[in-house]
C-alpha cells in the first residue's frame, strides 16, 4: 500500500476517517499494519501489502482461485498481446486522454489488466475487489506509480460520496447478489460530471438459456475439480464441434472459443460455469438503472450490454 492511498480511505461502516499504524514497509510500500477507525473503532488489516476491508471472499472464491491461477494470461504487459487494451476503449468507451490525471476506480479489478490499460492513459487508479485475485493484482500492478488495490465489498466501498473523477466496472457487477444494487452502490462516488462506465453480460435468449441449464450442474462444484475437467471438457468439445452429426453435443455444452490458445478458453470457460452469481441483463434495463441514479448523457456502447453515464454538474 501506497502511503498516499490514505487520504482516499473512510471507514466502510461508518465513513470516518482512518488512523495508519506500520508494521513493515520498504521505501515504497507498506507491507504490514492496520487502519483504525477513531469513531467506531473498527480496525482493518494491512496484509501482503493491500489494505482488506472484508474478512473472506464471500460468494467469489472461484475468482480468488481462476485469477491466482491465470495471474498473466489476460495482462497485456505480461502476455504480449493488446486485448485489454481494445476491450477496455470498447466496452468503456474511455480513450486516449479521457483518463490522463483523473482519480479513477476500477470495480472487480481481478488481476490487474484494466488498471494497467487505465494508468497507461495517465489515470491515477485504485482497484476494488472482493476476491483474493488482489493477491494477484498486486504481484502485477501494485508497485506501479499511480495504481492502488484494496480488498473490498462493493457493497461497502470504503470511500467517501464524490470521490472520483471516472468509476469503470468490466464483467464484475453481474456476478454480486443484484447487479442493480452493486451499480448504485457505486454512482455516489462520483464527483459532480464524473463519468461511469460498465459493461455486464447479455441475455442471449435460447444460448443464455443452454448455459444455465448446464451451469445447474457445475456451480458448487470444488474449483479444482471444475477447472481439471474444463481442461478435458473444452479440447474434446471443440474436436466434436467439426465432426459431423457429433457437433450438437457441443452445442448444448456452451464453451469459449476465441483463438486466443487452450489455457484462454479454459480459463473462460470455468469463468462461466463457476460462479455462484451470474446475471444476465437487457440493454434498456441498465439504461433504467442509470436514469434511476440521476445520470446524464447516458449512452449504449456497441458491445452488449455497455452503458456509460455521466453525473450532472454541481
Amino acid at each position: 500500500m501506497k502511503e498516499s492511498l490514505l487520504q482516499y480511505l473512510v471507514c466502510p461502516t461508518c465513513r470516518e476517517s482512518l488512523a495508519m499504524t506500520v508494521a513493515q514497509r520498504d521505501e515504497q510500500e507498506i507491507e504490514e499494519g492496520r487502519l483504525q477507525c477513531g469513531h467506531c473503532k473498527r480496525s482493518y488489516p494491512i496484509l501482503k501489502g493491500i489494505p482488506r476491508f472484508v474478512e473472506t471472499d464471500a460468494y467469489v472464491g472461484s475468482f480468488s482461485f481462476q485469477w491466482n491461477v491465470h495471474r498473466k494470461t489476460q495482462v497485456d504487459s505480461l502476455s504480449g498481446h493488446a486485448e485489454s487494451h481494445k476491450t477496455f476503449e470498447t466496452k468503456t468507451g474511455f480513450t486516449g486522454s479521457d483518463l490522463a490525471g483523473k482519480l479513477t476506480l476500477d470495480v472487480g479489478c481481478g488481476t490487474g489488466r484494466f488498471m494497467e490499460v487505465a494508468a497507461d492513459a495517465g489515470a491515477e487508479v485504485i482497484g476494488l475487489d472482493l476476491s483474493y485475485a488482489v493477491d494477484a493484482a498486486y504481484a502485477n500492478m501494485g508497485r506501479r506509480r499511480g495504481i492502488h488495490i484494496i480488498q473490498a465489498d462493493v457493497f461497502k466501498p470504503p470511500f467517501r460520496p464524490a470521490t472520483f473523477d471516472a468509476i469503470y466496472s468490466i464483467g464484475v457487477l453481474h456476478h454480486t447478489p443484484s447487479t442493480r444494487e452493486a451499480f448504485l452502490a457505486l454512482t455516489p462516488l462520483l464527483k459532480p460530471n464524473g463519468v461511469i462506465a460498465i459493461w455486464v453480460y447479455v441475455w442471449a435468449g435460447e444460448y443464455s438459456k443452454r448455459l444455465d441449464r448446464v451451469r445447474k450442474l457445475t456451480v458448487g462444484l470444488p474449483e479444482r475439480l471444475l477447472y481439471g475437467l474444463c481442461w478435458v471438457v473444452v479440447p474434446m468439445l471443440h474436436f466434436l464441434a467439426k465432426v459431423p452429426l457429433l457437433g450438437r453435443a457441443a452445442y448444448h455444452v456452451p464453451t469459449s472459443n476465441q483463438g486466443r490458445g487452450l489455457a484462454w478458453d479454459v480459463m473462460d470457460t470455468f469463468d462461466v460455469y463457476a460462479p455462484r452469481y451470474q446475471w444476465k441483463h437487457e440493454e434498456p434495463e441498465v439504461m433504467g438503472w442509470f436514469k434511476e441514479a440521476m445520470l446524464e448523457s447516458v449512452s449504449a456502447l456497441s458491445f452488449p450490454v455497455s452503458v456509460r453515464g455521466r453525473k450532472p454538474a454541481a
